[in-house]
């Protein structure tokens, strides 16, 4: 067991970090021998994967740093390197991967706060069928490994509103979210984007699906985006 950011991960599947080899669960890669239908979910979660590897890698790390720093100070975050120091601190936090030019930005509103959410993301499983759910946007954070992450960054909240209200604190996440430029942001989900940032983020998801994976289709949809921003503009 390794002891990263002041506690102890369990080593996933045997690695510390995310790998071609380990992006996919051995049970599943084994199954891909048996079943064509497996074979054939791996082939795409697979390119999936490499292309988003290929654009993290086409990224400027300048540009990268001078969007979180922007982020950070604009939004009062603050870096912690020890995670013991947030238990039971409840507030947003913006995990960086900097290999990738990622972050991702979340939150903790229930049991052991910051301290006890941000691992989460570490032991989660991904299986192949979750891997496989995915049309739209980057990797899933879930998907890296805990010594990917490199920096951390803590909002707190002081004024303890995190616990009372769920939906607050899901928006105010949107809204952290909808600041970030998409390029560098893992977060997928749309749901807690307010409505005034919603269509300019579902754009600048699209931009980026057809820069990543050249989807066709993609085309119209930027289309019926725009039109439907213009309609309600």
């Amino acid at each position: 067991m390794t002891t990263h950011f002041g506690v102890k991960v369990l080593n996933r599947g045997g690695e510390l970090k995310l790998t071609t080899d380990n992006y996919v669960k051995k049970s599943d890669q084994d199954n891909a021998t048996s079943s064509e239908e497996v074979k054939l979910k791996l082939e795409k979660v697979m390119t999936r994967f490499n292309l988003n590897m290929s654009d993290f890698k086409s990224l400027s790390r300048d540009k990268f740093n001078e969007v979180l720093d922007n982020f950070i100070s604009s939004n009062n975050f603050y870096e912690i390197k020890d995670l013991n120091s947030v238990a039971g601190i409840y507030g947003h936090y913006v995990m960086v991967l900097d290999e990738y030019c990622q972050v991702y930005i979340g939150t903790a509103s229930r049991n052991d706060g910051i301290r006890g959410r941000i691992p989460q993301h570490w032991r989660e499983k991904m299986y192949l069928a979750r891997l496989d759910r995915g049309e739209y946007g980057s990797l899933h954070v879930d998907s890296f490994r805990a010594k990917d992450t490199t920096r951390i960054f803590v909002w707190r909240d002081d004024e303890c509103t995190f616990f009372e209200d769920y939906t607050f604190n899901e928006l105010s996440e949107g809204r952290l979210v909808a600041q970030f430029p998409i390029d560098y942001c893992l977060n997928s989900v749309m749901n807690n984007i307010p409505r005034e940032f919603l269509h300019q983020r579902l754009r600048d998801r699209d931009l980026r699906d057809l820069r990543v994976y050249g989807k066709n289709h993609l085309s119209k949809t930027l289309e019926r985006n725009n039109r439907r921003a213009t309609w309600e503009s």
